[in-house]
């Protein structure tokens, strides 16, 4: 997965059809042209996010690329969250899935909705306390041996909860999707980033700007984070702007953020600000202690 650990970023569609540029077809398809423009060939869905429609969204949108265009998308997508909706009928409540027939099933209809054969890369949800592991990872392996997903990861992951599903499959995984930012940082001391270094796997950062904490968060840490990454701006050409100091900051971990926006000129500033940064340790460490308004040990 050597061209996802390489990617700049991802592209988030949980909020697409609520976006102002990508909440139609011709919209999203815009979108998709302005994330391959800069690089940003992987695109990231789950088959819960408005209930399925943001798939189809996707699937009609990618039909007004040329052939060229769409070979070049990389798909992202996730499966096992439950809840009452309309797709999801006799659901009461949240919780999770993770038996064979399930993930089959819910491939091949991500697969249809997408308007794809293939999944690039399919990541269980969350973390399922019922899980079989064994029943779940030859599910995986049919997947992948039918074709219909190149790679498998998860999302949400503990440690532990790699290594339980690892143990029962010679398939690597591929990646783990967890929130990581500035206000959220545990995954460095969790062990969640050491383990994704030492069997190379994707690490994918949600929420990587903590939503509208960092432009517009009234909380003394926003207050605090803000002021520093907009004192440090200052000190780097193009004056970037605190969100792509934040990326930037990811990005020297080796994250890779997944940015949700719903606007091309936010995509683009956003990328081409923090694919121009070069932090040194003394930055990062900068934004760290600004986040948890301490000094490290």
């Amino acid at each position: 997965m050597s061209d996802l650990q390489d990617a700049p970023a991802i592209w988030g569609t949980m909020r697409a059809r609520q976006g102002r540029d990508t909440a139609n077809a011709n919209g999203f398809a815009r979108m998709l042209e302005a994330c391959l423009d800069l690089g940003v060939h992987w695109i990231d869905h789950a088959d819960i996010y408005d209930d399925g429609e943001v798939e189809i969204l996707h699937g009609e949108a990618a039909q007004a690329l040329a052939p060229g265009a769409r070979a070049q998308l990389r798909l992202i997508t996730k499966c096992g969250v439950r809840f009452a909706a309309p797709r999801q009928p006799g659901v009461r409540l949240h919780h999770y899935r993770s038996d064979a027939a399930y993930l089959t099933r819910q491939a091949e209809t991500s697969l249809q909705r997408l308007g794809v054969e293939r999944i690039d890369l399919y990541l269980l949800h969350r973390p399922d306390y019922l899980m079989q592991a064994e029943e779940t990872a030859k599910a995986m392996e049919a997947l992948v041996e039918s074709g219909k997903v190149a790679r498998f990861g998860v999302s949400n992951f503990s440690t532990f909860q790699v290594d339980a599903l690892t143990a029962r499959t010679d398939l690597k995984l591929a990646a783990n999707q967890v929130e990581l930012s500035p206000f959220h940082t545990a995954p460095l001391d969790n062990g969640q980033l050491d383990q994704a270094r030492a069997t190379d796997m994707a690490f994918l950062a949600w929420s990587p700007l903590a939503g509208r904490r960092l432009p517009a968060g009234e909380d003394e840490t926003a207050r605090r984070l803000r002021h520093t990454l907009e004192a440090m701006g200052t000190r780097f050409d193009g004056d970037p702007g605190p969100d792509s100091l934040v990326l930037a900051w990811l990005r020297t971990l080796g994250a890779i953020p997944i940015l949700g926006t719903g606007r091309i000129d936010r995509l683009q500033r956003q990328v081409r600000e923090m694919r121009a940064l070069t932090l040194d340790a003394q930055d990062w460490y900068e934004i760290l202690e600004a986040a948890r308004g301490a000094r490290v040990p």
